[in-house]
């Protein structure tokens, strides 16, 4: 009887450990903003300024950048939730100006970037993300993509769409720059390091592990008895 109950839970504790590992884990480091608060200015978050279980990355960001978050959230951002139902980050100036943010990476990134996005842009206007081999957007440029209106078909919230963009490159980034009409542009989740998103997602070894989860359970609970 102790043997088998030692062996059910042996059992739970190599299935538990399987399902504990992130499904689709990427590399990178991931930005995600949990914490920041409401209109807070984004700053050193990153570089030793934010919550004490936040990761110090060396990132800054330029003093144009402010956390928001959503309406269903309790917050002020009259957006959806993303995926990760995490904060987003946006250029605060007078509506519509053209601004430029930059996020300064102090020990550098290779290899790529990825972020999460909603953009109200009016007209024709788009956004740029540029990535610059040396700080505050100088140097060599590694890597560019322009961002168009993702929200044109949103009511209520007016930004209702969140698109993943991942750009890959050559080279170690020191900084990004972010241009675009004020207060028209969202990011969310920025991974450093690879242009596909640190975003843990299920996958078929977390479900497996999961129905494997259950099955030790019943197990263990025939050799209790109960």
């Amino acid at each position: 009887m102790v043997r088998s109950i030692l062996g059910a839970l042996l059992f739970c504790a190599l299935v538990a450990s399987f399902a504990a590992v992130p499904a689709s884990a990427t590399s990178g480091e991931l930005l995600s903003f949990n914490g920041i608060g409401n209109l807070q200015a984004v700053g050193s978050f990153y570089n030793g300024g934010g919550l004490t279980s936040t990761p110090n990355y060396g990132v800054t960001f330029s003093s144009n950048f402010y956390g928001l978050i959503s309406i269903a959230n309790g917050g002020a951002g009259n957006f959806a939730p993303n995926i990760t139902n995490s904060p987003a980050i946006f250029m605060l100036g007078p509506n519509g100006s053209a601004a430029t943010g930059t996020m300064n990476v102090s020990g550098g990134f290779t290899t790529g970037l990825n972020f999460f996005y909603t953009a109200g842009f009016a007209g024709t206007k788009t956004g740029t993300v540029t990535i610059w081999s040396g700080a505050n957007g100088t140097g060599t440029i590694l890597a560019t993509i322009q961002l168009s209106n993702n929200n044109a078909g949103c009511t209520s919230p007016a930004y209702c769409t969140w698109s993943s963009v991942g750009l890959s490159f050559s080279g170690t980034a020191n900084s990004v720059t972010f241009s675009g009409p004020a207060n028209q542009l969202g990011l969310s989740d920025i991974t450093l390091g690879s242009s596909t998103t640190a975003v843990p997602e299920p996958s078929s070894m977390y479900l497996f592990a999961s129905g494997l989860t259950l099955l030790s359970v019943v197990r263990l609970r025939r050799f209790l008895g109960i």
